[in-house]
């Protein structure tokens, strides 16, 4: 399933859509996961951040849904900051892709910043107060399931990437 919110939509025939008000597309059979997925997106693109959303991934039963949900939430929430310190709107960018490998679930997210984040140990840290719990939670879910995890940026662009 693919979802580009700056230049259209593209829905294979299986795909239910709502168009209910507010607007939600149903990623998969999980309802919390596509409608946090579809709420992030209406956030980027009311903020002007085109977003494109890929998920082949359909089976989140090993998981706890509250965890996957914290993690996207704390993910995508962090990648709309970041958009959102960009001056101009041509620069702002989204791309999630969530999708199976090898019995693995696979999150990549990248994203467009104006600003470099700063790492401490390879984690992105915040250096305003109150801020950095995100990321923390982030790695928290990762950890629990045992998986791996990385965070890069270089040349404007913030890559998230896990195999949990």
């Amino acid at each position: 399933f693919v979802i580009n919110f700056n230049y259209g939509f593209s829905f294979p025939s299986t795909t239910a859509v709502s168009l209910a008000i507010p607007f939600t597309v149903r990623f998969s059979n999980t309802i919390p996961f596509s409608f946090i997925l579809s709420s992030y997106a209406d956030n980027a693109k009311a903020s002007e951040i085109p977003i494109t959303i890929f998920v082949t991934a359909a089976d989140f039963s090993r998981f706890q849904i509250t965890d996957l949900c914290s993690l996207l939430s704390n993910a995508l929430d962090n990648a709309i900051r970041a958009c959102l310190q960009i001056p101009y709107t041509e620069g702002r960018y989204i791309h999630l892709k969530v999708y199976e490998k090898n019995e693995q679930l696979c999150i990549n997210l990248a994203n467009s910043y104006e600003e470099p984040p700063v790492f401490e140990n390879n984690i992105p840290i915040s250096q305003r107060s109150g801020h950095g719990y995100g990321v923390q939670s982030i790695i928290s879910v990762v950890d629990k399931y045992q998986g791996i995890y990385g965070f890069f940026a270089e040349n404007g662009e913030f890559r998230f990437q896990a195999s949990l």
